[in-house]
């Protein structure tokens, strides 16, 4: 197997774009978009210099193209063509440059024009743009030849990213059930077995798969990453800040985070075990992990697998897991549990009602508050008590 080579953003580009759909593909048909590049800040004194240039190359992560191809069907086109002869974003090597006019240098951000890229967009590079070295006369444009008059009014139509996903279409059904009868209870629940590992943890705090924020609203100074922009717009009006992104790709610094919550989200991500890296990369060395998680062996994960099973909307592409299957997980990607609070010990076919939590891992509990911490050598861990 060829080795793997891993990139670490070095900022994140700000822009007006906030979804694939109906941006423009090219700078060139950007027309004046403005937008900005937040460098963080230990890559700042890179940037040294860089306001000599009128324009520049920036290098990014297309954090939300699905799956690459090698032979696609281009924007600007109606035949399948290889992916290499394209600047499709669903690649291999999932990796976008555009030129952008950069108006001026501020203390670690770039203002940027004539911009084509998403909002949150993870950056890995800039270069100067320098016409001796980067312009060239080109006698052949292949298949592009005849089309390019096209090129000002085409928009992406979303047809290389993720899609619309259940979360979006049904956002204000998801976001109802915590005010339900049936939802109310759980929730309530769920938050005050939550709260004192929140409350004991430093801050700022990142909750990856924020949704609509009913859970990242009850505490101060809370980031929110989620793919879906419907429930994003619900979690801003909640006063959480919002990105969005994927938590297998978080477009955030290493150390930046005191707090990583992860609440009932493992099991509705693609690569559960590369949330957990990102999570571990973006914490700081005092900083905890926490982890919401339904046991797939309780009574609640046996009732959440029948509506999968059914065709539930929310749960039919749900992975659940127990907490042996997380101690694994955990284990492959340098994490360890330092304690756990439970709560959900009423059946699902009983009448819900608000529960107080305990202490350690309950048998049966259908709902657990993990807390987990980075595997150092001089950490000791109570991880066994629990598996």
């Amino acid at each position: 197997m060829r080795p793997a080579i891993i990139y670490r953003p070095i900022g994140a580009i700000h822009s007006p774009l906030k979804e694939p759909r109906d941006a423009p593909i090219q700078p060139a048909s950007a027309g004046n978009i403005e937008g900005t590049v937040e460098i963080y800040p230990e890559y700042a004194e890179g940037l040294a210099d860089l306001d000599g240039f009128s324009h520049i190359m920036l290098l990014y992560h297309f954090h939300l193209s699905k799956e690459h191809s090698l032979r696609v069907k281009p924007y600007l086109d109606t035949e399948v063509r290889g992916v290499f002869a394209t600047r499709a974003p669903a690649r291999p090597n999932p990796i976008g440059m555009s030129i952008v006019r950069l108006v001026k240098v501020e203390r670690g951000k770039l203002h940027i024009r004539d911009v084509d890229i998403l909002d949150g967009t993870p950056l890995l590079d800039i270069k100067p743009y320098v016409p001796a070295f980067d312009s060239r006369s080109a006698e052949r444009i292949g298949w592009l030849a005849g089309k390019l008059d096209d090129l000002p009014g085409t928009r992406d139509d979303g047809r290389f990213s993720g899609g619309e996903s259940v979360f979006d279409r049904m956002t204000d059904t998801y976001d109802a059930w915590y005010d339900s009868a049936e939802g109310r209870p759980l929730y309530e629940s769920e938050l005050k077995c939550l709260r004192p590992l929140v409350e004991d943890s430093p801050g700022p705090v990142l909750e990856i798969g924020v949704g609509t924020g009913r859970f990242a609203m009850h505490f101060p100074d809370v980031t929110g990453i989620d793919p879906s922009l419907h429930a994003l717009a619900m979690a801003e009006k909640r006063g959480v800040k919002t990105v969005h992104g994927y938590g297998e790709n978080l477009p955030f610094s290493d150390k930046t985070f005191g707090c990583v919550l992860i609440i009932v989200t493992l099991c509705f991500v693609e690569n559960p075990l590369d949330v957990l890296r990102e999570a571990k990369r973006v914490l700081r060395k005092d900083g905890s992990i926490i982890i919401g998680l339904v046991p797939k062996d309780s009574l609640w994960g046996a009732f959440y697998e029948e509506k999968k099973r059914a065709g539930h909307p929310f749960y039919r592409s749900a992975e659940f897991y127990s907490l042996q299957d997380l101690g694994n997980m955990l284990h492959a990607a340098g994490l360890k549990i330092s304690r756990i609070r439970s709560t959900l010990r009423q059946r699902p076919d009983e009448p819900r009602r608000i529960e107080e939590p305990q202490e350690d891992s309950v048998s049966g509990a259908g709902f657990l508050c993990i807390e987990i911490k980075a595997d150092d050598e001089d950490r000791k861990s109570h991880k066994d008590r629990y598996l």
